[in-house]
């Protein structure tokens, strides 16, 4: 049941989150409740110019290109200053990455002949560089508190020295070594007691003898941050011993040693040896031909790139994307697939064996591609909460797993296949890739997911002993070895992967793409004095809900129309074209045909396109603005529902009967009066109106049922 309620983005789930503030790491304790999102935008710009330059540091430093010191960090300011850039980076264009493989030689020799040189331009991305000691003590502050440290609110001012007198420090020292250090393994919450207690001892002892002024007694965060700044290998001797601390700190020669799934997941982008016709009829069926233009999908002859995601432990395949100008979006997209169920994919393509893994990474690898670097995918991650593991260029020794990947799709696969290219012009031979190329999207996509779900997945791998890849992940399923932190919630997801954007709040609450939203919450916020423009998360996957960013906290805004819920972004396009198809100039439509529209196409698209989850389909900030321009600037919804004609003309008709003698009182003799109303004043009888309450057979030929209202002759 949690497992699936964990599928299904019902549960939200973080990792120590209940853990007493003495168990907890120093990261954990600091940022538990950090999220980037949190920030407003003049804190985030500022947090992320510090970010990216930290970043860049790390990257230098653990190249061994310089030292966390003042003095190499001060000569390195120009390539501090280029490595950030990259990270600043919104997307990262085809440009970038065509570069980037092209200085790395990862580009087959048919496509590097065919590249043109980039040409010359200034950057727009400025980065502020901050003096060489700063960032050598932000460095520093960043390695012990984690994110937390890079962000105004929580970057604290201050003399970076020990506050206490040298009598103090030496007490407080002692007692920790002799308290802490030893083989009984004291928690730290006893060894805070521990120091507190030697403290109030010594001051009582100062007291008796009447000499110099008491000594102050540290609190629970001060011996803490001692205690942190002790050697690793020296606590390590000291509480467990010398084999067990060589045995753990010993460097590993033997390769990766994965223990769990989902604890070290490595994604990559490959230039696919396949040249596809990019154009397919279900594609243009489903979206639409104004949408395949915008996101490239032309009809044109050309090759594909495949970002690509693979769990180190199982070699289970989370996420594959395939795109045609490869940028971060293809790589965000990846990520979601990696944290979602994917059996719908595997359904569609008549897969025998399901696609179901998915798993939140403890620990996400990549090269050093612009896609993995640029803002949006390090924001995505660091939203989730997930971290990332950016390898040394030029060592794909270093992300081992999703190198051979790439190598196995090369020699199983792609040999299948017409149209596919070569690596060299000795291979191709006389072959012409161009020429034979006969493969849709629809077709590449379909070869993917089968060969990926039937195949891969039951093939034995030698790095599992044999196994298959789903054998080991059953395995793991079964021995409860299963991952250390469930899947992401859906409002964590909207905050990671939907589109961010600023919307007014009205009376009405907040439209986007010409759905109505609203919620208690924002209604009393428009109300308030506060400025009426707020943050926004719009995920095109389910518009029944989005995300709003109101006083200090984000909250889940539903849509005022349940039908929504669960409804994708491109099945809402499909709806609009049909209904401007049906009325071009009409802006004002009841919710009922809107709705007769929606059941009608999901009919149509409950099986989808097999390339609608395959091929990357997200849609730019520009291109977003132009389709709510184009389509939903003067579309609205109308609730009031709608009258029919009866065919009798204007005013109501009102008939005045008897009631049916099955309902009268039994035994009743007093007369039942009824009236006509007539335009003129004339009034029939009281006693003719009782005869007829009396003759039971003769009513029921001549007056209608009862209830209805007495009718007015005209």
């Amino acid at each position: 049941m949690g497992r699936c309620l964990s599928a299904a983005g019902a549960i939200k789930h973080e990792v120590g989150y209940y853990l007493p503030d003495d168990l907890k790491t120093v990261p954990q304790a600091k940022g538990m409740l950090f999220q980037v999102s949190d920030l407003n935008p003049a804190q985030k710009k500022r947090f992320y110019n510090r970010f990216v330059q930290i970043m860049a540091i790390d990257d230098m430093v653990s190249e061994g290109l310089i030292l966390p010191n003042a003095v190499d960090i001060e000569a390195s300011e120009k390539e501090i200053e280029t490595r950030a850039a990259a990270y600043l980076k919104q997307e990262a264009t085809e440009r970038d990455l065509l570069n980037h493989a092209l200085e790395l030689q990862q580009l087959p020799k048919s496509v590097a002949k065919s590249v043109r040189k980039g040409r010359g331009g200034g950057n727009k991305d400025s980065i502020v560089l901050y003096s060489a000691d700063y960032l050598r003590k932000l460095y520093k502050k960043y390695q012990k508190q984690g994110l937390s440290a890079l962000a105004d609110t929580l970057s604290k001012c201050g003399n970076p020295n020990s506050g206490f007198r040298p009598a103090e420090q030496y007490l407080l020292m002692s007692t920790i070594r002799t308290s802490y250090l030893t083989l009984e393994r004291k928690t730290l919450k006893t060894t805070v007691i521990d120091v507190q207690r030697a403290f109030r001892k010594e001051n009582k002892r100062l007291e008796e003898e009447g000499g110099g002024l008491p000594l102050r007694v540290p609190g629970r965060d001060a011996i803490r941050t001692a205690i942190k700044k002790l050697d690793p290998l020296r606590v390590m001797i000291a509480r467990y011993g010398r084999e067990y601390a060589i045995k753990q700190l010993r460097p590993v020669g033997t390769g990766l040693e994965v223990s769990r799934p989902g604890e070290r997941v490595e994604m990559d982008e490959w230039c696919i040896d396949l040249q596809s016709i990019i154009h397919s009829a279900n594609l243009k069926e489903f979206f639409g031909a104004e949408l395949l233009d915008l996101i490239g999908l032309d009809g044109d002859t050309a090759r594909w790139w495949l970002v690509l995601a693979i769990d180190c432990r199982t070699k289970v395949i989370l996420g594959m994307k395939l795109t045609r100008n490869p940028c971060t979006s293809a790589a965000q997209e990846c990520l979601r697939m990696i944290v979602s169920d994917k059996g719908e994919w595997a359904d569609a393509s008549e897969a025998l064996t399901p696609w179901s893994m998915a798993v939140k990474p403890e620990l996400l690898v990549t090269d050093n591609g612009p896609a993995f670097k640029s803002e949006v995918f390090t924001n995505c991650c660091l939203d989730l909460r997930i971290q990332t593991l950016r390898t040394h260029a030029g060592v794909p020794g270093m992300r081992g797993n999703g190198e051979r990947i790439f190598g196995t799709v090369s020699t199983d696969l792609m040999p299948r296949l017409v149209g596919r290219t070569f690596s060299n012009s000795i291979e191709r031979g006389d072959y012409k890739s161009q020429d034979r190329a006969c493969l849709d999207a629809e077709d590449v996509a379909f070869i993917l997911v089968r060969w990926v779900v039937d195949i891969y997945h039951n093939s034995p791998h030698r790095g599992l002993g044999g196994r298959t890849p789903l054998e080991q992940w059953d395995a793991d399923m079964e021995d409860g070895n299963y991952p250390l932190s469930g899947l992401p919630d859906v409002a964590s997801k909207r905050l990671a992967f939907g589109k961010r954007l600023e919307r007014k709040v009205s009376q009405e609450g907040i439209v986007v793409m010409g759905v109505k939203y609203q919620s208690p919450e924002l209604g009393m916020y428009f109300m308030g004095p506060e400025p009426k423009t707020v943050d926004v998360r719009w995920d095109p996957e389910n518009l029944g809900a989005i995300s709003v960013y109101l006083e200090g906290a984000w909250h889940v805004v539903p849509s005022v129309y349940d039908r929504f819920d669960g409804m994708h972004f491109h099945d809402w396009m499909k709806v609009r074209r049909a209904l401007r198809a049906k009325s071009a100039s009409r802006k004002v439509w009841n919710q009922e045909i809107v709705f007769n529209a929606i059941e009608q196409i999901e009919g149509l698209v409950k099986d989808r396109s097999m390339a609608f989850g395959i091929i990357d389909m997200t849609i730019s900030d520009e291109q977003f603005k132009k389709i709510e321009g184009d389509f939903f600037s003067s579309f609205r919804m109308d609730d009031t529902p709608r009258l029919k004609a009866d065919g009798k003309g204007l005013g109501r008709v009102i008939t005045p009967r008897a009631p049916d003698p099955d309902i009268a009182p039994t035994g009743s003799k007093t007369p039942v009066k009824a009236t006509v109303v007539k335009p003129s004043h004339d009034v029939q009888p009281r006693e003719e109106a009782a005869d007829t309450a009396h003759t039971p057979n003769k009513a029921r030929a001549t007056a209608p049922k009862f209830g209805l209202p007495p009718k007015r002759e005209s």
